[in-house]
């Protein structure tokens, strides 16, 4: 029995050292840091509008990725990663599902603003709507998108689900 706990023991912490697992994946849903229990970031909507708009304008630049990747095993299951800043506010992206994920920079930028020329019921929705508080959620697709339609899409090589953003204040503003 001695035996067999010890080898236990030692499958286990070998299995630790070569994979992350997170037992308690963040949801996808809206969760604004002013929620109870949670802590408010104070950053500003001036600066979420600027990373929003950063994003999209980067995705339409010829030459630069029309697609944000978190691939395994560098962003292995609840890695997070940075995605862009400007003053306070850091958008991160944390990967909570159990596939290389890939989503375009447009529809990351309508997760945290809702989208080009939104009005403000759409803003609401988005993580704009948790104000300067900051906030998380799934990244929102555009489904119709014929970019997800390429090879790496309907080959399995990526998916474009388990990507959540995040805003939060910058450690270092």
């Amino acid at each position: 029995m001695i035996l067999a706990n010890k080898l236990l023991l030692g499958a286990l912490a070998a299995a630790s050292q070569t994979a992350a697992f997170c037992f308690a994946p963040e949801p996808t849903r809206r969760i604004c840091y002013s929620d109870p229990g949670a802590t408010p970031q104070n950053i500003t909507l001036q600066e979420i509008t600027y990373v929003a708009g950063y994003l999209r304008y980067y995705g339409q630049q010829p030459g630069n990725p029309q697609f944000y990747t978190m691939n395994l095993p560098d962003a292995d299951n609840c890695a997070e990663w940075q995605v862009t800043t400007k003053g306070s506010t850091w958008v991160m992206a944390k990967l909570v599902g159990d596939s290389a994920a890939s989503v375009t920079f447009d529809d990351l930028a309508n997760t945290i603003d809702g989208g080009a020329g939104a009005n403000a019921t759409t803003k609401a929705k988005a993580l704009y709507g948790c104000n300067t508080a900051g906030g998380q959620m799934g990244v929102v697709l555009n489904a119709t998108d014929p970019r997800y339609k390429q090879t790496q899409f309907t080959d399995g090589t990526y998916t474009n689900q388990g990507i959540v953003i995040k805003l939060v204040r910058n450690p270092g503003a």
